[in-house]
């Protein structure tokens, strides 16, 4: 059994980004698998289970990231994790195929700019449930301190360093720093200067709109062709 998670709390993506990465995963993923969504939200969307948790106030929420984690949530088989900001544009059968018991993400983008970074970028990761539930635990017991370091993947690259395993790079790339260029955006604006030129990898299947701008923001064809 697979299962396809995303987590949503509080405003910042509304219940379309949840759609859309639906509806994204059905057009490109062949192998049986539920979707869930981790939420504060009790409204269902049809196709998603909603998998409910009150919000714990988190200044920052991207730390309820880290309940995706937590065994009391009993989710089956092998999980796939996706961030709402990412677009899936092929197939993605890959990620999950063949991956024993390990614990996948990808390596962070700052590699574009240091080739060996070898360090943890969460917003798509896989590992089988069950597993890394001390990522969890311990975050419930140190949470303060946790709250010092950046955001979630710090503190899940810094619990599980020894056993994340990375995807290769080419299979997920970042929009902004490996598809385009952060030379083309107007930071005031959060919108990529237009063109239709975009050029996507062979082997890439997933493209991650981390920080700003977000897809709703951009009218490349390749987003509006696929993140829909």
């Amino acid at each position: 059994m697979l299962t396809v998670l995303c987590v949503r709390y509080g405003n910042k993506y509304g219940t379309d980004y949840v759609e859309r990465l639906r509806n994204m995963v059905a057009r490109h993923l062949t192998v049986p698998y539920e979707f869930v969504c981790l939420t504060d939200d009790q409204h269902p969307i049809r196709g998603v289970k909603t998998l409910y948790q009150p919000s714990r106030e988190y200044a920052k929420k991207w730390w309820h990231k880290v309940h995706m984690f937590d065994p009391g949530l009993n989710l089956p088989g092998r999980i796939l994790y996706f961030d709402l900001d990412v677009i899936i544009h092929d197939n993605i059968d890959k990620l999950v195929n063949n991956l024993s018991n390990d614990f996948y993400g990808i390596r962070d983008f700052n590699r574009k700019f240091v080739p060996k970074w070898d360090k943890l970028n969460s917003s798509v990761m896989s590992w089988m449930s069950g597993t890394n539930a001390d990522i969890f635990d311990n975050f419930i017991k140190q949470t303060h301190a946790a709250m010092r370091l950046h955001g979630d993947q710090d503190w899940i690259f810094q619990q599980a360093r020894a056993r994340i395993k990375f995807w290769p790079d080419a299979w997920i790339q970042s929009y902004k720093w490996e598809i385009r260029s952060r030379n083309e955006i107007d930071f005031r604006l959060k919108k990529f200067k237009e063109t239709r030129d975009v050029q996507i990898p062979k082997h890439c299947s997933v493209c991650v709109f981390h920080g700003d701008p977000n897809p709703h923001d951009i009218n490349d064809p390749y987003v509006l062709d696929n993140w829909k």
